[in-house]
């Protein structure tokens, strides 16, 4: 075997093996091979390497179902602002200054911008994560998610409608992009790399942008992810422009029979929506940290899970959350939902651990290889230092890890069997020299980014040939 993590209190989050008290973990290649009492897992194997995670709470890697990677560089920017007049001032200048660069075939912006969030995940414990990032910059997220060494999902977000004029690109453009970064990286699949078709969301793509996307999602058996009745703007938009909801709307084109399907937000469904989404088979990603900030609501969690609708969690991006930490996620989830519905018993610390773990796994259609620690699950794995002020004394771990833990107890993370974090250092990249080059990059980028509030020209088709390769 080449690795074995002993004596810790074992987590699975799986109903056959529960909580398993001075547990240990064998790791052969990427694969769980075996898992029991430490004792008896030790005198059947031995390793390479073995980790004594005494003191430690050792638990599936946590799953961040939706985020932002570019937005780093935008944390901290905005503040006292909704939605609509968020991407106005802040997103959609920093989004035409990207595709300034990308059309110029510079990659700095989008690279370390992304790469930074990947850290930051990463040593906060997180192992899998959605990167909902512009198909513009393609090539160079998914070389952020390897570089880094997280479990990466690329949702190619697009729109070709309602947004800033000079940041739409042409709808072919659009789908014949996504359809060759599909066939360039099918190699990528089935590895740490996986992609799914990400319209933005119902009222800023075009029929034949969503359409396009389930014919791709469905020739090449990828999952579709998009935001949904996040706001009331938009549920007002829906009605006013379509007659109908924005999840109506969504299966009157059928992308609710993709599988996976996965619903951000849902701020705003009813009753009827949510018994759609259900018959429908669709997950959903809870963003609460988000939601809160830009005063967009609070979602029906509770309802949600109550019903039988898979939830997963999720940070969405830095520029509105601030950060990408998913025990910060967990924590407010679970306050939030308690004060929203004034019952302490809506939702369990159990409930928002799931969500961050195995179900939000189900969410994205990969629960067959992550969000529980038990044999054949690849080896995503994170050990939580138990032995802390904040912490001790121990009672319930559920508890204790939903109310108490945060994403700096995160000790030693490995993805894919390998330890990519130990004691708290990245073992992937020159976390110093990275932050360096943020540094420098965030100087000299984003004191220009005051340039991009007013509209510039569109974009030709001609000036984007070059981006379909």
């Amino acid at each position: 075997m080449d690795l074995i993590i002993r004596d810790g209190l074992l987590v699975t989050m799986s109903d056959k093996y529960g909580v398993i008290p001075h547990g240990a973990v064998c790791i052969e290649g990427n694969e769980i091979k075996a898992i029991g009492k430490s004792d008896e897992i030790t005198r059947q194997f031995s390793a390479e390497e073995v980790i004594d995670a005494g003191g430690m709470g050792v638990l599936p890697g946590l799953i961040n179902t939706h985020s932002h990677l570019y937005q780093s560089f935008l944390r901290g920017r905005a503040d006292e602002i909704p939605l609509v007049e968020w991407c106005e001032k802040v997103l959609y200048p920093f989004c035409r200054m990207a595709l300034e660069e990308a059309l110029k075939g510079e990659e700095e912006l989008a690279y370390f911008s992304s790469l930074l969030s990947c850290v930051e995940a990463l040593k906060s414990g997180t192992t899998t994560i959605v990167a909902m990032d512009s198909i513009i910059q393609g090539p160079t997220v998914i070389q952020a998610l390897l570089d880094s060494g997280i479990r990466g999902i690329y949702a190619f977000q697009m729109a070709d409608g309602w947004i800033r004029e000079d940041i739409i690109l042409p709808t072919k453009w659009l789908l014949k992009r996504a359809e060759n970064l599909l066939l360039s990286y099918k190699e990528c699949r089935g590895g740490r790399i996986d992609f799914m078709m990400g319209p933005s969301a119902p009222f800023n793509c075009s029929k034949e942008l969503l359409n396009g996307c389930k014919e791709l999602a469905e020739e090449h058996g990828t999952g579709i992810q998009i935001h949904v009745a996040e706001t009331r703007y938009e549920i007002e938009f829906m009605k006013k422009n379509f007659g109908m909801s924005s999840l109506e709307y969504l299966d009157s084109l059928k992308l609710l029979e993709n599988d996976p399907f996965v619903a951000v937000h849902c701020v705003w469904l009813d009753k009827r929506e949510l018994e759609l989404l259900l018959r429908k088979g669709g997950g959903v990603s809870h963003n609460p940290e988000s939601n809160m900030k830009l005063a967009s609501g609070v979602a029906p969690i509770p309802e949600m899970l109550r019903r039988g609708i898979p939830v997963g969690l999720g940070t969405d991006g830095p520029a509105s959350n601030d950060n990408m930490d998913m025990f910060e996620e967990m924590r407010t989830a679970a306050l939030l939902h308690k004060v929203s519905t004034s019952d302490p018993s809506s939702i369990s610390a159990s409930d928002v651990l799931k969500m961050a773990t195995n179900l939000g796994a189900k969410v994205l259609g990969i629960d067959d290889k992550v969000g529980s620690i038990e044999p054949g699950k690849r080896a995503d794995i994170i050990l939580v230092d138990l032995m802390k002020p904040h912490i001790q004394p121990l009672s319930d771990i559920f508890k204790t890890l939903v109310y108490c833990a945060k994403g700096s107890d995160v000790n030693t993370v490995i993805v894919n069997g390998n330890v990519v974090v130990r004691d708290g250092e990245l073992l992937t990249l020159d976390e110093e020299d990275l932050l360096r080059r943020v540094t420098r990059i965030f100087e000299e980028k984003l004191s220009r980014l005051a340039e991009f509030r007013e509209p510039r020209n569109p974009v030709k088709e001609s000036d984007l040939r070059s981006l379909l390769i």
